[in-house]
Protein backbone atom coordinates (compact mmCIF):
# COMPACT_ATOMS: atom_id res chain seq x y z
CA UNK A 1 0.00 0.00 0.00
CA UNK A 2 2.88 2.42 0.95
CA UNK A 3 4.29 1.98 -3.11
CA UNK A 4 0.58 2.53 -4.34
CA UNK A 5 1.08 5.56 -2.29
CA UNK A 6 3.98 6.58 -3.19
CA UNK A 7 3.68 5.63 -6.91
CA UNK A 8 0.33 7.80 -6.77
CA UNK A 9 1.77 11.14 -7.98
CA UNK A 10 -1.48 12.62 -9.39
CA UNK A 11 -2.94 13.04 -6.31
CA UNK A 12 -0.17 14.34 -4.12
CA UNK A 13 -0.94 18.11 -2.33
CA UNK A 14 1.52 20.41 -3.71
CA UNK A 15 2.08 23.41 -1.83
CA UNK A 16 1.07 26.61 -3.46
CA UNK A 17 0.71 30.22 -2.79
CA UNK A 18 -1.64 31.31 0.18
CA UNK A 19 -4.91 32.50 0.03
CA UNK A 20 -5.80 36.01 -0.06
CA UNK A 21 -7.12 37.72 2.23
CA UNK A 22 -11.07 38.36 2.48
CA UNK A 23 -11.85 41.71 2.40
CA UNK A 24 -13.79 43.69 5.56
CA UNK A 25 -17.67 42.79 5.64
CA UNK A 26 -19.28 45.58 3.58
CA UNK A 27 -22.95 46.47 3.68
CA UNK A 28 -23.52 43.94 1.41
CA UNK A 29 -22.34 40.76 2.45
CA UNK A 30 -24.19 42.46 6.23
CA UNK A 31 -26.77 42.48 4.36
CA UNK A 32 -26.00 38.92 3.41
CA UNK A 33 -25.76 37.39 6.58
CA UNK A 34 -28.72 39.30 7.87
CA UNK A 35 -30.99 37.61 5.44
CA UNK A 36 -29.69 33.94 5.84
CA UNK A 37 -30.04 34.42 10.03
CA UNK A 38 -33.28 35.18 9.32
CA UNK A 39 -33.74 32.81 7.14
CA UNK A 40 -32.45 29.96 9.56
CA UNK A 41 -34.58 31.31 12.20
CA UNK A 42 -37.78 31.02 9.52
CA UNK A 43 -37.00 27.72 8.61
CA UNK A 44 -36.31 26.82 12.55
CA UNK A 45 -39.85 28.21 13.97
CA UNK A 46 -41.63 26.36 10.80
CA UNK A 47 -40.26 23.06 11.94
CA UNK A 48 -42.68 20.49 13.35
CA UNK A 49 -40.95 18.60 16.44
CA UNK A 50 -43.79 16.74 17.36
CA UNK A 51 -47.65 16.42 17.26
CA UNK A 52 -47.67 20.45 18.66
CA UNK A 53 -47.94 22.63 15.39
CA UNK A 54 -44.96 24.88 14.63
CA UNK A 55 -45.45 28.96 15.87
CA UNK A 56 -44.89 29.77 11.94
CA UNK A 57 -47.27 27.43 10.97
CA UNK A 58 -50.03 28.46 8.67
CA UNK A 59 -53.18 29.60 10.43
CA UNK A 60 -56.77 28.65 9.05
CA UNK A 61 -59.56 30.48 10.33
CA UNK A 62 -61.56 28.94 13.13
CA UNK A 63 -64.85 29.78 11.21
CA UNK A 64 -63.97 27.43 7.74
CA UNK A 65 -61.37 24.93 9.74
CA UNK A 66 -60.51 22.91 6.56
CA UNK A 67 -58.58 24.75 3.80
CA UNK A 68 -61.11 24.70 0.69
CA UNK A 69 -63.73 23.00 2.03
CA UNK A 70 -67.01 24.54 1.92
CA UNK A 71 -69.72 22.59 3.27
CA UNK A 72 -73.39 22.50 1.19
CA UNK A 73 -75.74 24.55 3.37
CA UNK A 74 -78.18 24.82 1.11
CA UNK A 75 -78.40 28.31 0.65
CA UNK A 76 -75.97 28.44 -2.43
CA UNK A 77 -76.96 29.91 -5.90
CA UNK A 78 -77.04 27.02 -7.28
CA UNK A 79 -79.41 25.78 -4.87
CA UNK A 80 -82.18 28.22 -6.39
CA UNK A 81 -84.06 26.66 -9.18
CA UNK A 82 -85.16 28.43 -12.18
CA UNK A 83 -85.84 27.79 -15.53
CA UNK A 84 -82.54 29.01 -17.50
CA UNK A 85 -80.58 26.79 -14.40
CA UNK A 86 -82.85 23.88 -15.10
CA UNK A 87 -82.59 24.08 -19.12
CA UNK A 88 -78.88 24.95 -19.27
CA UNK A 89 -76.99 24.20 -15.66
CA UNK A 90 -75.80 26.66 -13.39
CA UNK A 91 -72.10 28.31 -14.15
CA UNK A 92 -70.08 30.02 -11.85
CA UNK A 93 -68.97 32.28 -14.58
CA UNK A 94 -71.42 31.95 -17.94
CA UNK A 95 -69.27 30.88 -20.59
CA UNK A 96 -68.94 33.64 -23.83
CA UNK A 97 -70.48 33.13 -27.19
CA UNK A 98 -67.37 31.69 -28.55
CA UNK A 99 -66.75 29.04 -25.74
CA UNK A 100 -68.11 26.09 -28.12
CA UNK A 101 -66.54 23.57 -25.58
CA UNK A 102 -69.21 24.29 -22.68
CA UNK A 103 -72.38 24.22 -24.98
CA UNK A 104 -74.01 21.47 -26.85
CA UNK A 105 -73.84 20.34 -30.29
CA UNK A 106 -77.70 19.70 -30.49
CA UNK A 107 -78.22 22.56 -32.07
CA UNK A 108 -75.98 21.95 -35.04
CA UNK A 109 -77.22 18.69 -35.78
CA UNK A 110 -80.53 18.15 -35.31
CA UNK A 111 -81.33 20.52 -38.20
CA UNK A 112 -78.94 17.84 -40.45
CA UNK A 113 -81.04 15.01 -39.25
CA UNK A 114 -84.38 16.40 -39.65
CA UNK A 115 -84.60 19.69 -42.13
CA UNK A 116 -82.15 18.52 -44.98
CA UNK A 117 -82.39 14.72 -44.51
CA UNK A 118 -85.61 13.50 -43.27
CA UNK A 119 -84.81 10.09 -44.31
CA UNK A 120 -81.33 9.86 -41.83
CA UNK A 121 -83.36 9.98 -38.58
CA UNK A 122 -85.54 7.14 -38.85
CA UNK A 123 -82.66 5.20 -40.22
CA UNK A 124 -80.64 5.74 -37.82
CA UNK A 125 -83.46 4.71 -35.41
CA UNK A 126 -84.34 2.00 -37.30
CA UNK A 127 -80.38 0.46 -37.24
CA UNK A 128 -80.34 1.47 -33.47
CA UNK A 129 -83.43 -0.72 -32.74
CA UNK A 130 -82.37 -3.68 -34.99
CA UNK A 131 -78.88 -4.00 -33.28
CA UNK A 132 -80.64 -3.40 -29.91
CA UNK A 133 -82.77 -6.54 -31.26
CA UNK A 134 -80.15 -8.92 -32.22
CA UNK A 135 -78.02 -8.23 -28.91
CA UNK A 136 -80.69 -9.42 -27.11
CA UNK A 137 -81.41 -12.43 -29.52
CA UNK A 138 -77.82 -13.61 -29.23
CA UNK A 139 -77.02 -12.91 -25.36
CA UNK A 140 -80.25 -15.68 -24.49
CA UNK A 141 -79.68 -19.24 -23.73
CA UNK A 142 -81.09 -21.08 -26.58
CA UNK A 143 -80.13 -24.81 -25.28
CA UNK A 144 -82.30 -25.67 -22.45
CA UNK A 145 -80.57 -26.28 -19.09
CA UNK A 146 -78.77 -29.16 -18.23
CA UNK A 147 -78.55 -28.74 -14.40
CA UNK A 148 -79.49 -30.92 -11.73
CA UNK A 149 -79.39 -30.56 -8.14
CA UNK A 150 -76.30 -32.68 -6.50
CA UNK A 151 -77.86 -35.50 -4.41
CA UNK A 152 -77.23 -35.79 -0.43
CA UNK A 153 -75.31 -38.29 0.95
CA UNK A 154 -74.22 -39.36 4.28
CA UNK A 155 -70.72 -39.01 5.33
CA UNK A 156 -68.32 -38.89 8.43
CA UNK A 157 -68.18 -34.94 10.48
CA UNK A 158 -64.91 -35.53 9.46
CA UNK A 159 -65.45 -35.05 5.77
CA UNK A 160 -68.30 -33.05 5.89
CA UNK A 161 -65.84 -30.22 7.16
CA UNK A 162 -63.25 -30.94 4.70
CA UNK A 163 -66.21 -30.59 2.05
CA UNK A 164 -67.23 -26.86 3.58
CA UNK A 165 -63.27 -26.21 4.06
CA UNK A 166 -63.14 -26.79 -0.03
CA UNK A 167 -66.20 -25.13 -0.71
CA UNK A 168 -64.86 -22.09 1.25
CA UNK A 169 -61.56 -22.34 -1.13
CA UNK A 170 -62.26 -20.18 -4.15
CA UNK A 171 -59.31 -22.38 -5.46
CA UNK A 172 -61.61 -25.77 -5.56
CA UNK A 173 -63.73 -25.88 -8.65
CA UNK A 174 -67.05 -26.08 -7.87
CA UNK A 175 -67.62 -28.79 -10.43
CA UNK A 176 -66.00 -30.80 -7.80
CA UNK A 177 -68.73 -29.97 -5.23
CA UNK A 178 -71.10 -30.38 -7.43
CA UNK A 179 -71.10 -34.27 -6.85
CA UNK A 180 -72.60 -34.20 -3.94
CA UNK A 181 -73.64 -32.24 -0.68
CA UNK A 182 -73.17 -33.76 2.74
CA UNK A 183 -76.43 -34.66 4.21
CA UNK A 184 -77.81 -32.86 7.59
CA UNK A 185 -76.54 -29.27 6.33
CA UNK A 186 -79.70 -27.52 6.52
CA UNK A 187 -81.67 -24.25 7.63
CA UNK A 188 -79.69 -22.62 10.71
CA UNK A 189 -76.95 -24.60 10.67
CA UNK A 190 -76.35 -24.08 7.29
CA UNK A 191 -76.06 -20.49 7.42
CA UNK A 192 -73.70 -20.65 10.94
CA UNK A 193 -71.44 -23.08 9.13
CA UNK A 194 -71.13 -20.55 6.41
CA UNK A 195 -70.13 -17.73 8.44
CA UNK A 196 -68.14 -19.83 10.77
CA UNK A 197 -65.93 -21.14 7.52
CA UNK A 198 -66.10 -17.62 6.12
CA UNK A 199 -67.47 -19.37 2.61
CA UNK A 200 -67.94 -16.54 -0.26
CA UNK A 201 -71.44 -15.15 -0.91
CA UNK A 202 -72.24 -16.43 -4.26
CA UNK A 203 -71.19 -20.17 -3.09
CA UNK A 204 -73.23 -19.92 -0.28
CA UNK A 205 -76.36 -18.96 -2.02
CA UNK A 206 -75.60 -21.70 -4.53
CA UNK A 207 -75.45 -24.28 -1.62
CA UNK A 208 -78.45 -23.08 0.23
CA UNK A 209 -80.29 -23.30 -3.13
CA UNK A 210 -78.96 -26.90 -3.59
CA UNK A 211 -80.36 -27.79 -0.51
CA UNK A 212 -83.48 -26.28 -1.22
CA UNK A 213 -84.11 -27.93 -4.18
CA UNK A 214 -83.62 -31.46 -3.02
CA UNK A 215 -86.13 -30.95 0.26
CA UNK A 216 -88.52 -29.29 -2.46
CA UNK A 217 -88.01 -32.29 -5.12
CA UNK A 218 -88.75 -34.57 -1.92
CA UNK A 219 -91.81 -32.88 -1.32
CA UNK A 220 -93.14 -33.41 -4.96
CA UNK A 221 -92.08 -37.44 -4.93
CA UNK A 222 -94.58 -37.50 -1.36
CA UNK A 223 -97.40 -36.54 -3.49
CA UNK A 224 -97.02 -39.01 -6.31
CA UNK A 225 -99.57 -41.68 -6.47
CA UNK A 226 -102.56 -40.48 -5.17
CA UNK A 227 -104.04 -38.68 -7.89
CA UNK A 228 -103.47 -35.22 -9.69
CA UNK A 229 -105.15 -33.18 -7.22
CA UNK A 230 -104.01 -34.68 -4.13
CA UNK A 231 -100.75 -34.39 -5.61
CA UNK A 232 -100.88 -30.87 -6.22
CA UNK A 233 -102.50 -29.97 -3.02
CA UNK A 234 -99.28 -31.86 -1.29
CA UNK A 235 -96.87 -30.09 -3.48
CA UNK A 236 -98.14 -26.69 -2.76
CA UNK A 237 -98.66 -27.35 1.58
CA UNK A 238 -95.41 -28.80 1.16
CA UNK A 239 -93.76 -25.71 -0.43
CA UNK A 240 -95.50 -23.14 1.74
CA UNK A 241 -94.24 -25.33 4.56
CA UNK A 242 -90.68 -25.08 3.70
CA UNK A 243 -90.90 -21.85 2.83
CA UNK A 244 -92.37 -20.54 6.21
CA UNK A 245 -89.55 -22.86 7.98
CA UNK A 246 -86.69 -21.40 5.82
CA UNK A 247 -87.73 -17.88 6.51
CA UNK A 248 -87.53 -18.82 10.30
CA UNK A 249 -84.46 -20.56 10.15
CA UNK A 250 -83.17 -17.01 8.70
CA UNK A 251 -84.77 -14.60 11.43
CA UNK A 252 -83.35 -17.59 14.09
CA UNK A 253 -79.73 -16.82 12.34
CA UNK A 254 -79.86 -12.91 12.43
CA UNK A 255 -80.78 -12.92 15.93
CA UNK A 256 -78.39 -15.05 17.28
CA UNK A 257 -75.87 -12.98 15.36
CA UNK A 258 -76.91 -10.02 16.85
CA UNK A 259 -77.67 -11.28 20.24
CA UNK A 260 -73.64 -12.14 20.14
CA UNK A 261 -72.85 -8.19 19.40
CA UNK A 262 -69.80 -7.41 21.48
CA UNK A 263 -69.46 -10.41 23.04
CA UNK A 264 -67.06 -12.84 20.96
CA UNK A 265 -63.96 -12.22 19.37
CA UNK A 266 -65.42 -12.27 15.90
CA UNK A 267 -68.78 -10.78 16.22
CA UNK A 268 -67.79 -7.46 13.82
CA UNK A 269 -66.93 -10.31 11.17
CA UNK A 270 -69.91 -12.38 11.79
CA UNK A 271 -72.48 -8.94 11.84
CA UNK A 272 -70.35 -8.28 8.20
CA UNK A 273 -71.34 -11.64 6.60
CA UNK A 274 -74.92 -12.05 7.82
Amino acid sequence: EGEEEESDTPHKIIAGSPLPQMSKSSSLTMNKNVHVNRGAKTLKSRQALDLTPPTMATRIPTAKLVADFSPWTGRQPEDNLNETVIRNGYFDKAPGPNATETTSACSIIWPGLTQKNSVALSMLSTVFASAMEKRQQLGRHTAPSAFKPPPRVTITDSKREAWLRDLANPAVPLRKQARNIPYGIRGKLLMEQCAAKNIPLARAVWLAKCVGANELRAFRRKGVGNGPAAATAAVISGELKWVREWTLHVLQFLESVISTCGQTADWKARMDYA
